[in-house]
C-alpha cells in the first residue's frame, strides 16, 4: 500500500507543475510493500532421474525415479530494491515509465506425484524420491529465469504494467492517451 502511496504521490507533484514535460527519478527505498506481481506461469514439468549404486562395490544396480510436478512462477517488479523513472508529457499525454528489470520468485511446487518405472536391488526408492522433491524448488529456478525469454511472458507483464499505471493516472485525474514502457536490465 505504501508503494502505491508513494505513486500517487509522486504523480500528483506531475499534476501540480507548470512544466510541460516533468522528469521524476526514485532511487529513494519504499517501505511496506514494495514489488509488483506481473504474471503468474503454471507448468506441469516431468523428468527421470536415474539412480545408480553399487552393491558391496562391485555389482551396479540401477533405479528410476519419475517426478511429475506443477510448478507456478510469478514474474514482478521491485521497486524497492531497483526503482525506477516517470516522466509525463502533458502536451502529448504520453506516460513513460523506465520501469525495474522484470524479476522472478523462487518457484512454487503446487503438487507432485512420483513413480517407480524402474527398481534396483537394496535401492530405497521412497527415501530417494523424498531427497528429489526436497530439492525441487531449486532444481526449476533456472527454468523460470528462461521463461522471462519467452514474448508471451513479456506480453502479460507488460500489459498488467500499462494497466497498473493507467489506472493509476486515472485516479489522479490525469488524462493519458499512451503509456511508453522500458525495462532495465538486470544488474545482479
Amino acid at each position: 500500500m505504501k508503494l502505491l502511496s508513494s505513486l500517487l504521490l509522486a504523480l500528483m507533484v506531475l499534476s501540480c507543475s507548470q512544466k510541460r514535460i516533468i522528469h521524476l527519478h526514485f532511487t529513494e527505498k519504499f517501505e511496506g510493500q514494495t514489488q509488483l506481481v506481473l504474471a503468474s506461469q503454471t507448468k506441469n514439468v516431468d523428468f527421470v532421474e536415474d539412480i545408480s549404486k553399487r552393491l558391496l562395490g562391485l555389482f551396479p544396480t540401477n533405479a528410476k525415479i519419475k517426478v511429475t510436478s506443477n510448478v507456478t512462477y510469478d514474474f514482478y517488479l521491485d521497486f524497492e530494491k531497483d526503482g525506477y523513472e516517470a516522466s509525463l508529457d502533458k502536451s502529448s499525454k504520453t506516460l513513460t515509465f523506465i520501469a525495474p528489470p522484470i524479476r522472478v520468485k523462487k518457484p512454487v511446487i503446487n503438487a507432485s506425484t512420483v513413480s517407480y518405472p524402474e527398481t534396483g536391488l537394496l535401492i530405497n526408492e521412497p527415501q530417494e524420491a523424498v531427497r528429489i522433491l526436497e530439492s525441487l524448488t531449486d532444481r526449476f529456478i533456472d527454468e523460470g529465469a528462461t521463461l522471462l525469454e519467452d514474448e508471451k511472458i513479456m506480453a502479460m507483464c507488460t500489459e498488467k504494467l500499462e494497466n497498473f499505471l493507467s489506472g493509476l493516472c486515472k485516479d489522479l485525474g490525469h488524462d493519458i492517451e499512451k503509456i511508453e514502457i522500458t525495462y532495465r536490465q538486470k544488474t545482479d
